[in-house]
């Protein structure tokens, strides 16, 4: 009897033992399920990596045979550090110009073509993937990443063209090519459909097919727990210790000197009042600390990319602001709203001077299957909108192009929604959106 005592109560123990550390893993529930404490400082350095992946590859094969896909990590992982480690002895001695025509008709050879969101990131890139990090003395614009079958390299970047003198990539790309193309939506160039000089990528299908998404924006449905535990990562401070203002539904946590407000609409806004001090701009940290904020105060850790840096002053010190926006695999996500970057945030050095997001996420039941999105021919969408552009002839406007993707274009509906895919056109310096199917301008910017 005795012995049955003792084991009960030895079980007894082990049962409370484990329901304590159940209990205390609920108490940091998040919005991903993830603990702070988890994020490594190897996950921060793979959060870096996948927001400076570029947004699609294109294998070309032969005279308008292309194909393209944004399903690109896994290349991506397998070549990333070896082109880093290659541009980064990029200079002026050892980069050669070649005109517009030259680099159209690469495009004809057995090649591959990493393009990426926005040129700041693929300059960015250069210098911030693999071990040796680096700070390139030329002022390098890379918007697109050109291998030839022999490894040689091209870069594009600000309308200009360069070959890379000397060195080639450590790697085939024959593999890649045949399983792009296996995977990849056939394409042609702007130079092969309308004789126009101009690197820009068009479908030659009519339907492609993308996994059906739906997302929900505005912080109105978002628990009190939920804010709290937010609050809590923001601040580093169990809710006791934090002051809460509540007014027309907008809640403001306030700890020591540091802020974190969370706007009915949608915006979350934290901002640190206490004094530092940064003499000196230093992008590879402030680029480090701002990945790491962001992953270890929102729990997001994928599905974003660097748009744009700019410098940032305040009270003396110098940092940078840093601009990311969404993307859903490594298609771009467009938010309608006026101040349309999903996080812009300053930092300087170590510190985080002010943060901003918009808050939207993916729904919490997600549909997986994909769908049949038709794609109307881009000269037949500016066709049907001529007079958007002063009634100029369809092959002026296409000249006067700069750049022309498929992107998604997100509501600021609180209700779960899909969000429509469109073409994203710079034309004489703005935007234009027009839905893919029906060719109706959605949006200018």
């Amino acid at each position: 009897m005795k012995k049955f005592h003792r084991s009960f109560s030895t079980f007894a123990i082990i049962f409370l033992i484990f329901l304590l550390v159940f209990q205390s893993r609920n108490l940091w529930l998040s919005f991903d399920t993830e603990d702070e404490d988890s994020k490594k400082v190897g996950e921060v350095k793979e959060f870096l990596e996948e927001i400076l992946t570029p947004q699609r590859i294109v294998a070309n094969l032969g005279d308008r045979e292309h194909y393209m896909t944004t399903d690109i990590g896994e290349y991506w992982k397998l070549t990333a550090e070896d082109i880093s480690e290659k541009l980064q002895k990029a200079n002026s001695e050892n980069l050669k110009l070649i005109d517009t025509e030259e680099y159209l008709n690469l495009q004809e050879q057995k090649s591959l073509v990493f393009k990426f969101n926005s040129p700041l990131s693929g300059s960015v890139f250069v210098n911030l993937i693999g071990d040796d990090r680096n700070t390139n003395d030329l002022n390098l614009s890379v918007d697109s990443i050109y291998i030839s079958d022999l490894g040689e390299i091209y870069i594009s970047g600000s309308k200009n063209f360069y070959k890379l003198l000397d060195t080639k990539v450590d790697f085939s790309i024959d593999n890649i090519l045949n399983e792009v193309k296996n995977k990849g939506l056939r394409a042609i160039n702007f130079y092969e459909a309308y004789g126009i000089k101009k690197d820009i990528y068009i479908p030659d299908e009519n339907y492609i097919s993308l996994q059906e998404v739906s997302y929900v924006s505005g912080l109105s449905n978002l628990e009190e727990d939920k804010k709290s535990t937010l609050a809590e990562r923001f601040l580093e401070v169990p809710i006791d210790y934090i002051r809460e203002i509540t007014v027309d539904g907008n809640n403001t946590y306030i700890y020591e000197k540091e802020y974190l407000s969370l706007s009915y609409d949608g915006i979350i806004e934290y901002s640190l009042e206490s004094l530092f001090d940064v003499r000196s701009r230093d992008l590879n940290k402030s680029l480090d600390k701002a990945v790491e904020f962001i992953s270890q105060k929102t729990g997001i850790s994928s599905g974003i990319y660097l748009e744009k840096i700019e410098p940032a002053d305040y009270n003396g010190n110098l940092g940078y602001r840093f601009f990311f926006n969404l993307k859903d695999g490594q298609i771009p996500l467009v938010l309608p709203s006026k101040d349309h970057s999903f996080i812009e945030i300053d930092v300087y050095s170590d510190f985080v001077k002010k943060y901003r997001e918009y808050y939207i996420r993916k729904d919490d039941n997600p549909i997986y299957k994909k769908e049949e999105i038709y794609i109307k021919d881009i000269h037949r969408i500016i066709n049907k909108n001529k007079d958007l552009f002063n009634n100029n002839s369809t092959m002026a406007i296409l000249n006067s192009v700069d750049s022309l993707n498929l992107v998604y274009l997100s509501s600021n509906n609180i209700d779960s929604e899909k969000p429509m895919l469109v073409y994203e056109m710079l034309y004489m310096g703005k935007l234009y959106y027009f839905n893919t199917e029906t060719g109706k301008l959605m949006m200018i910017r």
